[in-house]
């Protein structure tokens, strides 16, 4: 089940985080732009995904599935959730950063119909980074 987060899931959406950046960031107080959602599994948050919807593009930020949840669909699920969102707000493109290392990434954006747009040198703790784009609606 995806629900909206809220603050009492901040520290297991913390733990999570700390996994991929232990600089930590606080995901509630993003702005008033920010959405963080949660997977719950028998009432156990196993994944979470936070975008930004600003006017009429969105970005993803982070996609986070436990280890022992991954291959059962549920980033397709959170992804897809955030695609329907940002479609439904008027959003014309979605963009995201993803580690050019990070193969299942790349292959789950790519199976949602995101395309390489640009090389972000250095991004990841000095890894590239792939910026992919997926177009919502035709600019007129």
């Amino acid at each position: 089940m995806i629900r909206k987060a809220v603050h009492a899931d901040f520290p297991v959406l913390s733990k999570y985080y700390c996994e991929f950046d232990e600089n930590g960031i606080d995901l509630f107080n993003r702005g008033p732009f920010s959405h963080l959602l949660v997977y719950e599994d028998n009432h156990e948050i196993v994944g979470f995904i936070s975008y930004s919807i600003i006017y009429n593009r969105a970005e993803i930020e982070y996609i986070y599935v436990e280890e022992k949840y991954r291959k059962k669909g549920i980033a397709s699920e959170l992804l897809q959730f955030g695609i329907e969102d940002a479609n439904t707000s008027g959003c014309e493109n979605i963009t995201l950063e993803v580690n050019e290392h990070n193969n299942a990434g790349i292959q789950l954006y790519a199976k949602f119909g995101f395309v390489k747009a640009a090389m972000r040198p250095r991004y990841y703790h000095g890894e590239d980074g792939i910026l992919m784009i997926r177009e919502l609606k035709k600019s007129e």
